[in-house]
């Protein structure tokens, strides 16, 4: 070998000595720097790697709370139901779990193949909601297969625990409940009011790590929601309802508004309309069949598209322009009239918004967000004021030529007897239903002292119910009562009031001058049944004193057994009452507003119930007497059910204006003065009086709605007065 060569060799020799030494060296460090991680931060390196792992939880749903009537009954509650959950990747690991779990999913279930591929599309899910709302049973059964033989091949499913809201009555007491949406959201009613009350908060199941390294398993429970003792009595909600029922199916109406309220302490022991929602199916459509409803017109979106509108014309924007401000067309369907085809059809054609609209007016609470015009059923506070302040006295006289002219310049206000009632004392003003006695005794009270009492009755003001979608009324404030307006005002013409407003003030009237914020729950209780809150009667003022609210339940005795309000008696009971007749715009259709408000005994009210029938099926609705009709029908029902002790036939005597009721829903009665009354004949030529400002009256829907009862209607003729027209009790 040259000596080249071993030079060569010996120099290869020592780097790979010296690469050898690198690298053990290396290897040495990293040894080192593994034995030190491992002593001094093996602990904390384990526990982060621990803490990144993804550990199996669940949420625990909240059960929320029942509500229930004050006698305990269950308007509302919450069953356990189960979703169905898929683990795509799990069941489509093998073919043989794939079918097993199709087939068993397709029996137990009765899954369609469709939904079982729809479910498997992503195929690296562990999370599929295949089915909502599985009763225990069926869930029971699967399970129990698959803890067989043939069902071991079964795998990737499991079941989430949810909780499902059920009215168990249906309709019932629908407008007072309300309903739920998804994520248990009350919507109107109770449910939405003491929504925060009613609902808990879910509890949680999850793993967590331990200071030894250990996942354990805890669970958080669910906390439940409360319990809401409501007012109601579902005994009396159910004759109420029923009585309706039965109006409807006889007779027939547009609408009917019912209230019945404890006189003591203005809890709703039951409230009701003519047309009802299930709550367990809200958006069920099937709701609006026997309705008449009004929904905004849909229009398509004006083109946006580039090009389009280029040689167009500066006519064409600014007609698009114009049509944009537009106030919507609206549409009105009457379903009731329709075939079973025919609305089918129409239903289908709504838009998703028109659909809503429409639903919505089934969900509103006719008793609280709509309002009307109270007619003669306003004439008793209008008196009890002017008593209270000593404008009028018992025994006080008036004297009806037929018509009062209310200031210099303006025109007659007639009385529903043109001829004249004569002299008449302040109790017969109110038996007889005497529109001029009314103005008289307004005109001597003055706008002051009027709209004093307005106020203290608080019409034009929400009351405070505990249900959401209250109205508010429109009442003339002091400044806007002028002449005309006192005295139409004091017949309850020109004024809206909602019938919340008008139970809550009555009650104060027959109870002794105690105004109390009428509400629909009495106690709110834990799971335990333990009270957390009550709510006692809440006295807002006296509205007037004791002794004027008696001798206002004689002057209302009397209306029933001496005047206008005979269809209301109730055999073996004494009953005082108000009846109203207010005929709504546009004027001259025969269409009215008929109502009664009463209660029972006279001597110790136990009952204040208030019944309004919105046009109808007769032939004359202005002499109908459909209010104090039902009023009759429903009272007649209720109490005996709430154990009022009948009168002896010698304290109870009916010697009133009315025909005697051959039948409960008899609808062409004759008129209480035994005359026929007609529009027609009822408006004297050239009879005017000054323009009403409040003659036309916005309802929620925003049309316009009624205007008197045996009292002047006023309509601006072409020469910008109005005409007085007066109709009978």
């Amino acid at each position: 070998m040259s000596t080249k060569a071993k030079n060569f060799l010996r120099r290869m020799k020592q780097r790979l000595v010296i690469i050898f030494g690198i690298a053990l060296l290396f290897f040495v460090v990293l040894i080192g720097r593994v034995i030190y991680i491992s002593l001094a931060k093996g602990q904390e390196y384990q526990e982060e790697v621990l803490d990144q792992k993804t550990y199996d939880s669940l949420d625990i749903p909240f059960e929320r709370g029942d509500i229930v009537d004050r006698n305990g009954n269950i308007l509302a509650t919450s069953e356990k139901v189960y979703n169905l959950i898929l683990e795509p990747k799990n069941i489509l690991r093998t073919d043989k779990g794939k079918e097993a779990t199709k087939a068993a999913l397709i029996k137990y279930f009765g899954m369609e193949d469709a939904k079982f591929d729809e479910c498997m599309q992503n195929t690296d899910s562990f999370y599929k909601v295949a089915m909502k709302g599985l009763e225990y049973a069926d869930v029971k059964a699967f399970q129990e297969y698959c803890d067989t033989r043939d069902g071991a091949e079964v795998v990737g499913v499991r079941f989430e625990e949810e909780y499902k809201r059920k009215y168990p009555n249906g309709t019932l007491a629908c407008h007072l409940l309300g309903y739920t949406v998804s994520g248990n959201v009350g919507q109107g009613g109770i449910e939405g009011y003491y929504n925060s009350y009613l609902n808990g908060v879910n509890g949680k199941t999850y793993g967590y790590l331990t200071n030894d390294n250990t996942v354990e398993s805890v669970t958080v429970p669910a906390q439940n929601g409360y319990t809401v003792v409501s007012t109601i009595d579902l005994n009396i909600q159910k004759i109420i309802e029923d009585n309706i029922k039965e109006y409807m199916q006889t007779t027939g109406a547009k609408k009917i508004g019912v209230i019945a309220m404890d006189p003591d302490t203005a809890e709703v022991l039951g409230m009701s309309t003519s047309y009802g929602y299930d709550p367990n199916e809200p958006m069920n459509t099937d709701a609006l069949r026997n309705m008449e409803v009004t929904v905004t017109e849909s229009t398509e979106e004006p083109s946006t598209e580039e090009g389009s509108s280029e040689e167009g014309s500066s006519e064409d924007t600014t007609e698009a322009t114009t049509e944009e401000q537009k106030d919507p067309e609206k549409i009105t369907y009457d379903f009731a009239s329709m075939s079973d085809d025919e609305f089918q059809k129409t239903i289908d054609s709504l838009t998703s918004d028109q659909t809503y609209e429409a639903l919505d007016a089934v969900w509103r609470n006719y008793c609280i967000s709509d309002i009307l015009e109270p007619g003669s059923t306003f004439k008793p506070f209008t008196i009890a004021g002017a008593i209270e302040d000593g404008i009028v006295k018992d025994g006080d006289t008036f004297y009806c030529k037929g018509y009062e002219i209310v200031a210099d310049g303006t025109s007659p206000i007639y009385c529903h007897n043109r001829s004249g009632d004569g002299t008449l004392t302040l109790k017969q003003a109110l038996e007889q239903s005497c529109n001029v006695a009314l103005m008289q005794i307004a005109k001597s009270e003055g706008r002051e002292t009027f709209s004093k009492y307005q106020d203290i009755f608080n019409f034009g003001n929400q009351t405070g119910i505990d249900l959401s979608g209250e109205g508010s009324g429109l009442v003339y404030d002091e400044e806007g009562l002028n002449p005309v307006e006192l005295a139409t005002s004091s017949f309850g013409q020109g004024i809206n009031v909602t019938m919340i407003q008008m139970a809550a003030a009555f009650c104060s009237l027959i109870n002794g001058g105690n105004y109390y914020t009428p509400h629909t729950v009495r106690q709110i209780l834990d799971e335990n049944g333990s009270i957390i809150e009550n709510n006692e009667p809440e006295l807002v003022r006296k509205t007037v004193s004791k002794t004027t609210s008696d001798l206002m339940k004689q002057y209302m005795a009397g209306v029933v057994t001496e005047g206008t309000g005979s269809r209301a008696a109730v055999d073996g009971y004494t009953i005082g009452g108000k009846t109203g007749t207010a005929e709504k715009i546009p004027r001259n259709q025969g269409n009215y507003v008929l109502s009664f408000i009463g209660f029972s005994p006279v001597e110790n009210p136990q009952i204040m119930l208030y019944v309004a029938v919105d046009e109808p099926n007769v032939e004359s609705q202005s002499t109908s007497g459909a209010g104090a009709l039902l009023f009759h029908a429903i009272m007649e029902d209720l109490l005996p059910y709430m154990n009022v002790y009948q009168s002896s036939d010698e304290d109870v005597t009916y010697n009133g204006k009315d025909e005697p009721i051959s039948s409960p829903f008899e609808g062409n009665v004759e008129d209480s003065t035994g005359e026929d009354t007609t529009e027609e004949g009822s408006t004297a030529e050239g009879d005017t009086t000054a323009a009403d400002a409040g003659s036309e009256n916005i309802t929620s829907e925003g049309t316009t709605e009624a205007v008197s009862e045996n009292e002047t209607s006023e309509e601006t003729t072409s020469e910008g007065t109005t005409e007085a027209k007066v109709l009978d009790e």
